[in-house]
């Protein structure tokens, strides 16, 4: 009786401290994040201790990141991601690629070993789009143009923060090395894909009719069945139960009736969200973060200047304005609830210094986020100022680049019209590929079901192969072709010579990108190892490689020019 009237006086402290979390934050004029955190570090065990049942705080904790990733689930939309551009996933990589690795070097430089290497890399190569969201709204700025980008940047960067919490989420499993964990979770990922496509329409056709015909309090509790349905489904495939929950609410928001569900049940929602990130400040030890403060500091400036600087560079050479790009920058500086997320799996000696770190990182970058918003006007007057203007004309020669490649790369860019047009005529001959190599194993079974000699038999497919390789060949051939007008338009996309530049220096120009291009293929691999970056970042060589053939066919384009008579070349 004594231990549950104590649980029910605890889960009480929760729900106060959760509201005047809350109320601090607004009035801070802070994101509800900030308040939540602060008070559950206050309250928590690692400093008054008002708060002291760690199994009460890991339940609430492991609950509202179920219920976190369902809501970011149902705000999930196939559709939204297909209309985000190329700009979007191309800014978006880049810029998690280099918070990555200077957040997992930084780590590496602090003694960390490698595995808390890869989480201080993974939590910073993320933005909250919670936090976000509620900063801008808050300010009243959430009608800026440059907006729609940044939340298409954030799909992108929610996709990859659910890929890392399933790989962290496997990392206390026995698979000896990190490839086969990522094996381990692509077969896993697999077998809970076949499950959500399995039931998925089922699901969705139970939830709507339910739905149209029953109370609020049945929509509500069947949306939250199926959330901890998949969830009990994605623990038992050895994933993280919060994948599950994502993928429920995923179905959720692919319903006709779906915003009248998440207007039904986000209130609740946000009351779990509450309590996680309440008691994941309950986890945060103020002693940790003094001890190691140095090292906290360091991370969370570290992300706010790679970001910065990476958000507003590629905005600005994309095509965005100064102050658009400025705008952008200033509302990305800010962790959130996956780095949280990523931080709360770690274990081992450094799992309370990330988690303290993490926690960290969310309120300073709330904080500086909302400050650096604010003052827009001020901070772009002192750019101006401050910016050389040799620096300024690289700027605008890179815009021109990255501009006219973001515009070719769009569905409705030139690249991406003639690959399309092509696209249609490789198919077919694909298509008859196909059909002949579906002929030739027809053919090796009826020969062996023929009970021919094993000599005959050999001498017999040597000789279909043979015949079969002149189709194949004449179908190559057409192939090739095809593609021509393919490697031409990325040939122009990304090479992108100005109009008045003279072919013969194309071409030199070309060649020595292109030889550049290899030797850093070649000597990037020892960078990496030196480094001591994981095996993932390896396809950096095979692009290198990629594009120094573009590179070449370019060279080949502009020679087949010089052959032409001059009334014919055309640039």
């Amino acid at each position: 009786m004594h231990d549950g009237s104590s649980a029910v006086v605890q889960f009480s402290f929760f729900i106060i401290f959760a509201l005047l979390g809350t109320l601090l934050s607004m009035k801070l004029r802070q994101p509800y994040v900030v308040g939540l955190l602060l008070l559950g570090m206050i309250a928590g065990p690692n400093a008054l201790g008002i708060i002291s049942d760690t199994g009460l705080i890991a339940t609430l904790s492991d609950l509202g990141a179920i219920l976190l990733l369902f809501t970011v689930g149902i705000e999930f939309s196939i559709a939204r991601i297909l209309k985000s551009s190329f700009r979007a996933l191309f800014i978006t990589a880049f810029k998690m690629s280099l918070l990555f690795i200077f957040g997992y070097e930084a780590a590496l430089y602090f003694g960390l070993d490698l595995t808390s290497a890869l989480f201080v890399g993974a939590m910073l190569s993320i933005t909250s789009t919670a936090l976000l969201f509620k900063i801008v709204e808050q300010k009243n700025m959430h009608k800026n143009r440059v907006l729609p980008l940044l939340f298409s940047m954030l799909i992108f960067e929610d996709i990859a923060a659910v890929a890392a919490l399933t790989f962290f989420s496997s990392l206390g499993s026995g698979a000896p090395t990190y490839e086969d964990k990522v094996y381990s979770i692509l077969v896993s990922l697999g077998l809970l894909g076949a499950f959500y496509i399995l039931v998925r329409k089922a699901a969705a056709d139970m939830i709507t009719r339910l739905t149209s015909t029953f109370s609020q309090e049945v929509m509500i509790f069947v949306s939250f069945s199926l959330c901890l349905a998949l969830s009990m489904v994605s623990s038992f495939l050895g994933l993280s139960p919060a994948i599950g929950a994502f993928l429920a609410g995923s179905i959720v928001a692919s319903l006709k009736n779906s915003r009248q569900i998440e207007r039904e049940i986000k209130p609740l929602l946000l009351t779990f969200a509450s309590l996680f990130f309440l008691s994941l400040g309950m986890q945060i030890s103020p002693a940790v973060i003094l001890a190691n403060f140095p090292f906290a500091f360091t991370i969370t400036a570290l992300f706010v200047l790679i970001c910065f600087s990476s958000v507003y560079f590629f905005l600005y050479t994309t095509g965005a304005s100064s102050r658009t790009a400025l705008f952008g920058a200033s509302a990305m500086v800010v962790l959130g609830e996956f780095s949280l997320l990523i931080a709360s799996l770690a274990r081992g000696e450094f799992g309370s210094l990330l988690i303290s770190t993490a926690s960290f990182g969310v309120v300073a970058t709330s904080i500086l986020s909302s400050f650096l918003l604010d003052n827009q006007e001020r901070l772009f007057g002192v750019g101006q100022r401050l910016m050389p203007r040799m620096l300024r004309r690289s700027a605008h020669s890179l815009s021109w680049y990255f501009s006219g490649l973001m515009r070719d790369f769009s569905p409705t860019g030139s690249f991406w019209k003639i690959s399309i047009v092509c696209w249609q005529c490789i198919r077919n001959e694909l298509g008859k590929i196909a059909l002949l190599g579906i002929i030739l194993v027809f053919l090796r079974f009826a020969i062996r079901a023929a009970g021919l000699s094993p000599q005959a038999a050999a001498q017999l497919m040597a000789a279909l192969f043979v015949l079969a390789a002149v189709p194949f060949l004449l179908i190559l051939r057409r192939i090739i072709q095809e593609l021509h007008p393919i490697l031409d338009a990325l040939s122009k996309s990304i090479v992108r010579h100005r109009r008045t530049a003279k072919s013969r220096s194309i071409i030199l120009r070309d060649m020595a990108s292109a030889l550049i291009l290899i030797l850093t293929s070649i000597i990037l691999p020892e960078v990496i190892s030196f480094l001591r970056l994981p095996p993932l970042f390896l396809w950096a060589d095979e692009l290198l490689i990629l594009l120094a053939l573009v590179f070449l066919w370019d060279v080949y384009r502009h020679s087949r020019q010089l052959s032409l008579p001059p009334a014919k070349r055309s640039t």
